[in-house]
């Protein structure tokens, strides 16, 4: 019997293969500074204030 996947689970698939194939050779420092700027570029697109970057030591 054959599966058929869904529209939207073929959407899914296809944005994690991508992101895979973007990040698979990068370093964990390198992931964290894409997925920051990723996220970044999302809040910016929905209109939204970023927030204001805090760091401790």
């Amino acid at each position: 019997m054959m599966y058929h996947e869904p529209e939207t689970m073929k959407e899914i698939r296809r944005i994690r293969e991508k992101h895979y194939e973007e990040t698979k050779n990068l370093t964990l420092e390198e992931k964290m500074e894409y997925y920051r700027k990723k996220a970044e570029e999302a809040i910016l697109r929905a209109g939204l204030k970023p927030p204001v970057a805090t760091t401790t030591k």
